[in-house]
């Protein structure tokens, strides 16, 4: 018996959707591309012309009236997710929203309780907790190879939108309130760190402004100046898991370049590097303290007997919600775990003004 193929739609048709989504929908599971939606129309006829795709529509709202699909994709910009997100789920449509899928704790669950209410799957990116190298250190910690874990430090920076992707729509809007570093960066380095070691207890956090005025570097927008000053681009948080473990993320849009691992883990044994981009589906590398073996050093991992799933594209996210449909299970990037990062974000406006540590109600 052939397996059901899945309708997909992309909402959203700006640099991601043609990196990430549109030309790996096929390739990720058994699904096809049946419309491109954009507020800008010629860019979802651009899109149904490159990929051969038979529908395409200038709103949320026309998709859902004209189109029969299974599954949307809300790849739009973060200020528009909430609105999109409440009318695919309401519509009773299967959802991958970008991050953050809302902009408060509130919003998002009411997203969640929709899903629930309408007996659809919601998966919300990014999609660390399906990469190859963190759950190849997850089975790591689980065996004990660096004993019990303690610290965890994560770097997700870059130097900013305007810095060095080449884009044809203006980035201004990265620095706007309701965007900015902690929501396009940060959410990487706490979901990464979240992954590893679950929900935090509580938070503190320092941030600052470096460069208050920005310059386009590339793209249709060449040249043009950016008032940068509204918002932080520069984050240092700490993160208490009680019990003697605790975790560091630092993010923003202030390191044109850096050598810093990505992440690191360290316990009470040794320690797991993260050094490698995570799309090339590494193997992390390890240092064990293991005198009673008289092991104390940096070791090359054996292979996997039973290696978890490899990466071929940040698309993976369709994947992950087409075997949670098809096998009626929780996907593994849940929701509930996008509202405990987004519970952090939304409340580091108050830890950076009290300099003090925040407790955290969410959990997943």
């Amino acid at each position: 018996m052939s397996k059901k193929i899945w309708k997909v739609a992309v909402i959203g048709c700006g640099m991601f959707a043609h990196a990430q989504y549109l030309p790996n929908i096929t390739k990720e599971t058994n699904a096809v591309c049946v419309a491109a939606v954009d507020i800008v129309v010629e860019r979802a006829q651009e899109a149904c012309e490159k990929y051969g795709i038979p529908n395409w529509y200038g709103s949320v709202y026309e998709l859902i009236e004209k189109c029969d699909f299974d599954i949307a994709i809300d790849v739009t910009s973060i200020q528009a997710h909430h609105e999109i997100n409440m009318a695919i789920l309401n519509a009773g449509k299967h959802l991958i929203s970008q991050k953050p899928a809302a902009p408060t704790v509130e919003l998002l669950t009411e997203q969640i309780e929709l899903a629930k209410a309408k007996n659809v799957k919601f998966v919300c990116v990014p999609i660390h907790p399906m990469r190859y190298d963190l759950n190849i250190a997850k089975q790591m910690i689980k065996d004990g190879t660096i004993g019990e874990p303690y610290y965890a430090k994560c770097n997700l920076s870059h130097g900013g939108p305007e810095y060095f992707q080449y884009r044809d729509a203006d980035p201004s809007w990265f620095f706007e309130p309701g965007a900015g570093a902690l929501v396009d960066m940060g959410v990487h380095g706490l979901q990464i760190v979240t992954s590893m070691f679950g929900p935090a207890k509580a938070f503190a956090c320092m941030a600052k402004v470096t460069t208050p005025v920005r310059e386009v570097r590339s793209g249709a927008y060449d040249g043009k100046k950016i008032q940068a000053n509204k918002i932080p681009d520069h984050y240092v948080i700490t993160l208490d898991y009680g019990e003697g473990k605790m975790a560091m993320v630092e993010t923003g849009f202030s390191e044109k370049a850096s050598r810093s691992p990505q992440l690191e883990i360290f316990g009470e044994r040794g320690t797991i590097s993260f050094t490698k981009p995570y799309m090339t589906n590494p193997v992390p590398e390890v240092y064990m303290d293991c005198p009673e073996k008289g092991i104390r050093g940096w070791i090359t991992p054996d292979r996997w007997v039973n290696p978890p799933k490899k990466l071929i594209s940040q698309c993976c996210c369709l994947r992950d919600i087409v075997e949670a449909i098809e096998n009626d299970t929780t996907p593994v990037l849940s929701p509930e775990h996008a509202r405990h990062v987004l519970e952090i974000m939304c409340k580091i406006p108050e830890a950076i003004e009290t300099g003090t540590t925040i407790a955290l109600e969410t959990t997943f």
